[in-house]
């Protein structure tokens, strides 16, 4: 191997996703209690369907009010006017299905890319944050974020490991 450092290496195996089914409400919840930036979306067979990241929740399409931070903007500047209005409307966005925010293509990676190749798609792509990893048959195996790579400077146990490895 040579001492390359592979993304299956690296990567989080216990990946936390959701359906496209679930609800946002679910998603936002899960992205606040555990810190994380994006969840994948999978169907009934962990076949990676998607995405969704906060990115999603303010841009969530073109132009800014079609995303779900815009609607609640918009929804908010009417507040004077019928706040029963505002609670409806922000009941419908909680309740509406990750499918309508979610990235449907988005930048995955392989088991055996490098972990040099992960850190340059974070560089190239400010947006991406986290990759998921799939098989060659298209089954999330795996996730990583910028987080991960900042570990890289402070986790001994993951270079000792490491190095056992390649020994």
């Amino acid at each position: 191997m040579g001492g390359l450092i592979l993304v299956k290496d690296f990567m989080t195996t216990e990946v936390i996703s959701v359906k496209a089914e679930t609800p946002v409400s679910e998603v936002v919840k899960i992205l606040f209690e555990h810190g994380f930036n994006g969840v994948p979306v999978v169907n009934d067979t962990n076949d990676l369907v998607g995405l969704i990241t906060e990115y999603d929740f303010i841009a969530g399409g073109s132009p800014v009010y079609f995303s779900p931070i815009g609607r609640i903007l918009k929804e908010l500047e009417k507040v004077k006017k019928d706040e029963s209005k505002v609670k409806e409307a922000m009941r419908q966005m909680l309740s509406a299905p990750v499918k309508d925010f979610m990235n449907a293509d988005p930048v995955t990676l392989f088991e055996t890319n490098t972990l040099m190749e992960a850190a340059r798609l974070f560089m190239l792509h400010h947006r991406i944050n986290p990759i998921p990893i799939i098989n060659e048959y298209g089954k999330l195996t795996g996730i990583i974020s910028r987080h991960d790579l900042v570990k890289l400077h402070t986790d001994p146990a993951f270079w000792q490991n490491f190095l056992k490895k390649s020994e």
